[in-house]
């Protein structure tokens, strides 16, 4: 399939005219119009609806229009990652991963690494979407916390703990551990239930033979802090702290709970090599973000 061509294709369908997208695409418009006939021909259906003051897409069309941006979009990619490994360094490295990953790890990673990182990308996406968007193509590899594709490589790079997130003038607040049969005493503020790290906290206080009602369950990580430091009560998430609140590590029968961190990367990326000394590196990082300080709980994938 030509990809010239099917700039075309969606230079009409932005444009709204065939005189348009001539124009914008610089091509003669009978020649646009005549390719755009030959690709309809090619793919089987017709892609617009032809009348005098312009055209419409199709239902087909409609259909076809976002893999045909794909297609462009891919070609663009290639494009430039060919310019920079022909310039030698094979150009900056896109990961996708979840949005507290990205702020709480990867952020303060790309900065300690510096102006030569590896680096220069994210992208930013929910838990159980990260391995599909690296799948996809979207990026050069994936930091998740839910189970690795087999198909892919992957490595464990570090742990991130479930805090218990008090005022600083909470009782809890200089705490080394909390207990979870202590914890589910407190007015909870939860993350819903479709959110992974209220699966986690759940199921450890099942486990326990423990119950809890939460005082406050949200959508918003951010609004869980915020509520926390208003003082409505003790929020449970693996973000780092905000509003001067202290993080104290949920102390299950195990061990303190803790979340597994995945780097996935595919083997025959040509960057391969430099996303393994990455994942690395970030390893080491994680290690230093959250050392160990007591024993973990079986460190799982979230759900």
């Amino acid at each position: 399939m030509d990809l010239r061509v099917l700039r075309y294709f969606v230079a009409v369908s932005e444009h709204g005219t065939i005189h348009g997208a001539a124009e914008a695409v610089r091509v003669a418009q009978p020649s646009l119009s005549r390719q755009l006939r030959r690709l309809e021909q090619d793919l089987g259906f017709a892609l617009f609806d032809r009348a005098p003051r312009g055209v419409t897409l199709t239902a087909a069309g409609s259909a076809f229009l976002p893999v045909a941006q794909d297609l462009l979009t891919r070609d663009e990619r290639a494009t430039a990652t060919a310019r920079s490994i022909a310039g030698g360094d094979g150009g900056g490295l896109t990961v996708a991963s979840a949005g507290t990953t990205v702020t709480d790890i990867l952020a303060p990673f790309i900065v300690t690494q510096g102006a030569e990182g590896p680096i220069s990308n994210a992208v930013e996406v929910l838990p159980e979407n990260v391995y599909s968007v690296f799948e996809r193509g979207d990026a050069d590899f994936a930091v998740g916390t839910r189970i690795p594709p087999a198909e892919f490589r992957s490595r464990v790079i570090g742990y991130a703990y479930l805090w218990a997130q008090v005022q600083p003038d909470h009782p809890l607040a200089s705490a080394e551990t909390i207990p979870l049969a202590r914890l589910v005493r407190e007015p909870l503020i939860v993350m819903s239930r479709a959110h992974g790290v209220r699966n986690m906290f759940d199921t450890a206080v099942t486990r326990a033979g423990l119950s809890y009602t939460p005082a406050t369950e949200t959508e918003s990580s951010s609004l869980a802090l915020a509520l926390a430091a208003a003082g409505r009560g003790v929020c449970v998430l693996s973000d780092d702290s905000r509003y001067g609140l202290r993080t104290v590590p949920i102390r299950a029968t195990d061990g303190d709970l803790a979340i597994t961190l995945y780097g996935v990367w595919d083997d025959n990326h040509f960057a391969h090599a430099r996303i393994e000394r990455c994942l690395g590196a970030l390893s080491e990082f994680v290690a230093e973000l959250y050392p160990r300080t007591t024993q973990r709980s079986q460190a799982r994938p979230v759900s």
